[in-house]
């Protein structure tokens, strides 16, 4: 056996994933006709269903997918179905008719509706202000559905060793389930909420993130709290929206996601908030965008122990590296997809010759920066031992590989240094059933979780 402190998920959508697995599941279908025998299925067994949101649909299968395949499910039910990435969805007919936009689709700056040759939506919908036009119309989950997701979540994070969590996307309804556990006493492990920053209207967002702050302060439980905020620069490669450099994806024509001055005077309000900004970026130019909001930051507001993160940075500079350590950036990599032949072949087809800048692990930590790590679940799982197996893997490119000793420390300590958790590492302890750093590969990927504490208390495991 091997006791430690525990696995820290730095990047997770706990709520997300949990209301998305209740529906229908499809990330092991191979073909776009195996998602509708699965669907039709689930309709079936489940006749009282008025809107179906699922997940998810492979990258690659995308090309055979569009409203009329998802129309063969049902004509009348609405069906939202994730692709792996959760940066894009596909619709049937009745979705875009509930939305209004089964004929014309509204031209949006960073998002779009996939069009036919008639001008017509085909159901492929790509990034969060053109998605969100449809799920405005899904039906609210109720506080009892979004609370027993939030104990399903729980569960499956504490199977996987898991004791504290950056829930990394917070919109207004999110909170309650977290606020209601936390105040009855049902949350068993460390949860910070982030709440998303709104391009468009980031000063109410940042009134949003304060009030939950103190609401969360309120319930004076220390398994809850909200020390962050969350902001996308940018999006993924898989829908062509990550902001990079050689002009391969949409957005390397514009300059981001923000009006870089506006970005700057958020930062500044959310950093004189005392909260810490959490970025989304995929891309060099993202990253570097991140990286002159951290100079912006020190230079204005002093040099604090800010620990601004960014999460994933997939494709980076070598120069860009040394700045973020100089910075004390933290960067939240996701280390299962390091080491997948389909995520890493998905990135090089859009970055071509930069692909050797791909998932920079090794580099990172040779020059110092501080790694966290994370799943993106649901665009990952949450279990660490893949992350570790893929942050370990042959298959990581260039050398790029780290240690198991490395990214056992990413997922602990590292991750804790984010969460400002170090001082409550004594307090939290996982058992394993073998000793990560003296286990073949096999043996690492067989490796069970035997119980977990959390604050002192066990809440999982045969004995708790």
């Amino acid at each position: 056996m091997f006791r430690f402190s525990g696995f820290r998920d730095g990047h997770s959508h706990p709520l997300f994933a949990s209301r998305e697995s209740s529906g229908p599941h499809l990330d092991a279908v191979a073909t776009a006709d195996r998602i509708v025998e699965t669907l039709r299925a689930y309709l079936v067994e489940h006749p009282q269903t008025a809107w179906l949101d699922c997940g998810s649909y492979q990258s690659m299968i995308e090309s055979d997918l569009d409203r009329a395949l998802l129309d063969r499910v049902s004509d009348t039910v609405p069906i939202v179905v994730h692709r792996v990435d959760h940066h894009a969805i596909c619709v049937n007919s009745a979705a875009l008719e509930t939305a209004g936009y089964s004929d014309s689709a509204p031209l949006l700056s960073h998002a779009s509706f996939d069009l036919d040759n008639e001008g017509r939506p085909t159901g492929i919908i790509r990034e969060w202000d053109a998605m969100n036009l449809i799920y405005a119309h899904q039906p609210p989950p109720t506080l009892e559905s979004d609370l027993a997701a939030l104990e399903r979540a729980q569960q499956t994070l504490l199977s996987k060793g898991i004791v504290a969590v950056q829930d990394a996307w917070i919109d207004p309804g999110m909170e309650l389930p977290y606020l209601a556990a936390a105040k009855s006493g049902a949350l068993k492990l460390r949860f910070n909420l982030a709440p998303r920053i709104d391009t468009a209207n980031w000063q109410e967002s940042l009134r949003y993130a304060k009030g939950l702050r103190s609401d969360v302060r309120a319930t004076a439980n220390a398994l809850l709290t909200v020390n962050t905020v969350k902001v996308f620069l940018d999006g993924v490669f898989g829908s062509n929206t990550a902001w990079v450099s050689n002009g391969n994806c949409i957005p390397a024509t514009a300059t981001g996601l923000w009006v870089e001055q506006e970005l700057l005077k958020m930062a500044l309000a959310a950093d004189s908030a005392g909260f810490q900004l959490h970025f989304h970026c995929v891309g060099d130019e993202a990253f570097s965008q991140a990286l002159r909001v951290a100079e912006h930051l020190e230079m204005t507001n002093g040099w604090v122990d800010r620990r601004l993160v960014i999460a994933h940075a997939d494709l980076i500079s070598t120069a860009q590296i040394e700045q973020a350590r100089r910075l004390g950036v933290i960067v939240c990599a996701q280390p299962s997809w390091a080491g997948q032949e389909s995520s890493f072949d998905e990135a090089a087809r859009i970055v071509g010759s930069d692909a050797d800048r791909l998932y920079p692990l090794r580099s990172l930590t040779d020059a110092g920066v501080r790694l966290s790590f994370g799943s993106d679940w649901p665009v990952s799982a949450p279990n660490p031992i893949d992350g570790i197996l893929g942050a370990t893997s042959g298959h990581l490119r260039q050398g790029e590989s780290i240690t198991v000793m490395a990214a056992l420390r990413a997922y602990s300590e590292g991750t804790a240094h984010q969460l400002a958790q170090e001082t409550l590492i004594g307090d939290d302890s996982v058992v394993l059933s073998a000793d990560p750093l003296a286990c073949s590969p096999a043996e690492l990927a067989a490796i069970r979780v035997l119980k977990v504490t959390v604050a002192g208390t066990p809440v999982w495991g045969a004995d708790h």
